[in-house]
């Protein structure tokens, strides 16, 4: 047996015999992807192949915290529910086996009914951190094997060091394959663009956006597509600030392998949203799916969680978000097939609201959908969600804004916002420890993760001044 099967047959033992334990957890998700045993971060090789969708993930099988990166590999017909399938790659040859490095972030694309997935190799020697990009491919979508000409592609462009050269993008153009690679040129973060007739073979280009300004110091997970005709790149910056995750709208030319910048916007409003990914699906959507958390750089990070120790996991992905093009703007929504999961309608129609907190129910589940008409409102509107513990989300909601706030949690985060269309409707997703935010016009999101304990959630309305709520809906999701 090779290196590479032993290392995966030794991952999915230890995933057989804890994964039962582990998905009874105190905080486990009921309808978000969650990790089935160890660590979770960014999402990989997200495609549509053979009729599914396939989802690979970081992933350390070993242990609730990061370390040597294993790809993780589930696959659903829906979006919602996923069927675990063998680790698709383990740290195993000399470019990615290293206790701190590993088989890191990558893409993957079909090429003649063959899946190829592109990553990052990672491994230290002599103190120096060495990321390469790394091809494995496979004939049914499961079993992966890694290519004897690795690494293909070794950093070589003027300022790029090669521990800040990872997570490769690969697409198909006109005939011609592309790939970025998230980097930092002198300081300054960008990606560097190849091209190739075989996948196998690739030619620099260079830099793939000339810009000024500052858009951090390095692009994580980059991503790109075209959509109605606009080229899009989503990138995961560092040293932006409270920027961690952006789209840029603009034109790019297959030939020069140049992307030109015309705007660009946050895609999540939130604290927990990182490195999306995006794949097309027959229907022709634009589907985008992210790891719900961040890193201990970013400004508002305290940890991550009690999941780790209380219930030995570490992770999860979003709620998938179909994206669409509206104006100069992307819009996201939650998928469809999340409707095929609610059960147990909890309708209000004009409620009156001031001062005094109303209660809505004291008896839904830890997983629901809420949808609020916010028709006229005037002054601010507070719903809050609170467990059987005390600990409780607040959202607080004027014409155009929603203020986020967490009580008693210790383990919340406070004081971040998103503007909204004035007075638009909202759409809570909330699950056992996750809480996101859709404007339903504006299209904008705000992701969260809230870590409140399973069990009954109390939900309550207030307002500062006299409002009547035409419609607020409210339905429960099992998966």
């Amino acid at each position: 047996m090779e290196l590479h099967e032993q290392r995966i047959a030794e991952a999915t033992i230890y995933l057989n015999q804890h994964r039962d334990k582990i998905s009874q957890g105190t905080y486990r998700q009921n309808y978000h992807f969650c990790t089935p045993v160890g660590w979770l971060n960014d999402p990989n090789g997200f495609i549509h192949y053979r009729g599914e969708y396939h989802l690979f993930y970081q992933f350390n099988p070993y242990t609730p915290y990061w370390g040597a990166m294993h790809w993780g590999h589930v696959k659903s017909k829906d979006l919602i529910r996923w069927e675990h399938l063998p680790v698709a790659l383990a740290p195993s040859e000399p470019y990615d086996d290293h206790e701190q490095g590993g088989c890191f972030s990558g893409t993957a694309i079909e090429k003649d009914g063959r899946l190829y997935l592109f990553y990052t190799g990672t491994v230290e020697r002599e103190g120096q951190v060495i990321q390469t990009q790394c091809l494995a491919t496979s004939e049914d979508g499961v079993k992966f094997t890694k290519y004897a000409g690795n690494p293909i592609i070794e950093a070589d462009y003027p300022g790029v060091t090669p521990e800040n050269f990872r997570d490769p993008k690969v697409w198909e153009q006109n005939g011609r394959y592309h790939m970025i690679v998230g980097t930092s040129i002198s300081g300054k973060g960008n990606a560097l663009h190849y091209t190739s007739d075989n996948l196998l073979d690739w030619e620099l280009s260079g830099p793939f956006v000339d810009y000024q300004g500052d858009y951090g110091t390095m692009w994580e997970c980059p991503d790109f597509f075209q959509i109605d005709g606009q080229a899009v790149l989503l990138i995961s910056p560092m040293g932006l600030g409270d920027k961690t995750t952006l789209y840029m709208i603009g034109t790019f030319d297959a030939g020069t392998g140049k992307f030109r910048v015309e705007s660009e916007e946050v895609i999540d409003h939130g604290f927990d949203f990182y490195a999306p990914q995006t794949t097309t699906d027959p229907q022709g959507r634009r589907i985008m799916i992210a790891w719900q958390n961040g890193w201990s750089w970013m400004s508002w990070w305290k940890d991550f969680g009690p999941t780790s120790e209380i219930d030995q996991w570490c992770g999860a992905m979003s709620l998938p978000r179909e994206v669409t093009l509206t104006g100069s703007e992307l819009s996201f929504r939650p998928v469809e097939e999340i409707t095929q999961y609610m059960k147990n309608q909890y309708r209000f129609q004009d409620i009156f609201v001031w001062k005094e907190a109303r209660l809505l129910t004291a008896e839904i589940t830890e997983s629901f959908m809420l949808r609020l008409d916010r028709t006229e409102l005037q002054g601010t509107l507070t719903l809050t969600i609170q467990n059987e513990q005390g600990a409780a989300d607040r959202i607080v909601c004027s014409p155009t804004r929603v203020d986020y706030f967490s009580d008693n949690n210790p383990f919340g985060k406070s004081g971040r916002f998103m503007t909204v269309a004035d007075n638009e409707p909202l759409i809570l997703y909330a699950d056992t420890c996750s809480l996101e935010i859709f404007g339903v016009e504006s299209g904008k999101i705000f992701s969260v993760n809230s870590f409140m304990k399973k069990g009954k959630r109390i939900i309550t309305v207030m307002s500062d001044a006299p409002n009547t709520i035409k419609n607020l809906d409210i339905r429960e999701i099992r998966n």
